[in-house]
């Protein structure tokens, strides 16, 4: 049965002809309080013409072995967030590092653009996934000493970061060696009521002009399916709350990578609702866990 909702936001998507989106961003947003061996950055981003901020956490080890190189996690905000949403992140991985359950390892945190989706928007400007793939992954491979390598390099996030890091995962596999997605409003934006339940009216007027601009590009059950022969090596893991908005939809891209043979881990985490607090809370150390996991693969 379709909701109301659903009606107000089908409707909006039939009477609107690709309207223009109008991106707020401010890109260098630095950390009030970083945590322990978290430092805020700029880089210059060819791509946009603009300084873009970022956090990057560097282990105990980085200091006091300075031959040894070190895996990245990239941890991806989500909607509404900027560079320094993550930095809470950061503070639990140096607590799973100092307590023995995570190995040395660097977090990088960019400012994706509070609801750039983590796609390219060249008309606004935003081109948030070239900016990552092909400009800041670069730099912190030769500006830090990483593993860099696909089993040397993670990639997360929660929401619209739980989307995004999986998109450029399954866009780009020779990069990544895991991937964990956290409640994500995977694949398109549709229109089918799921998402739109509780949510404002003005969230549902941007996710309908989002929906107008829908590529398969974009699009993480597209993707799984047109590069399923180069996804053998990715370690993919979803988490997903019973409560949370997204469940529907997590619970239909978990039966698409099932149906397509994608192998993937897929944990659902009774009463946890669409919070990134919550989810660390509970899962945290067990997903950091997960990508350690994936760097063991390291030759």
């Amino acid at each position: 049965m379709r909701t109301l909702s659903m009606l107000f936001v089908l409707s909006l998507a039939a009477s609107a002809q690709r309207e223009p989106l109008a991106f707020d961003i401010t890109w260098v947003n630095p950390p009030k309080d970083p945590p322990r061996g978290v430092t805020h950055h700029v880089f210059a981003s060819v791509a946009m013409k603009t300084d873009v901020g970022f956090n990057i956490y560097l282990p105990p080890e980085y200091v006091s072995s300075p031959g040894k190189r070190f895996p990245v996690i990239y941890w991806l905000h989500g909607a509404g967030g900027h560079e320094s949403q993550g930095v809470a992140q950061a503070a639990l991985l140096d607590k799973a590092i100092a307590a023995g359950v995570m190995p040395q390892t660097i977090m990088v945190i960019p400012n994706g653009g509070k609801r750039s989706e983590y796609r390219d928007w060249a008309p606004q400007n935003v081109m948030a996934e070239t900016m990552i793939i092909k400009e800041l992954i670069p730099l912190i491979d030769s500006r830090y000493r990483t593993q860099a390598a696909p089993f040397g390099r993670a990639i997360e996030g929660m929401s619209m970061g739980g989307n995004g890091s999986l998109k450029l995962a399954l866009k780009y596999p020779e990069m990544f060696g895991s991937v964990l997605a956290i409640a994500g409003t995977y694949g398109r934006i549709r229109l089918d009521g799921y998402f739109f339940l509780g949510v404002t009216p003005d969230q549902q007027k941007w996710v309908a002009k989002l929906a107008q601009w829908y590529s398969e590009d974009d699009d993480v059950f597209a993707l799984a399916r047109r590069n399923f022969n180069r996804l053998g090596h990715l370690a993919i893991r979803l988490l997903i709350g019973t409560q949370d908005v997204s469940f529907p939809d997590s619970e239909k891209l978990h039966v698409h990578l099932r149906d397509l043979g994608v192998a993937h881990e897929y944990e659902i985490l009774l009463g946890v609702s669409h919070n990134t607090q919550q989810y660390y809370d509970r899962a945290g150390i067990h997903g950091f866990q997960f990508q350690g996991a994936g760097f063991g693969r390291v030759k």
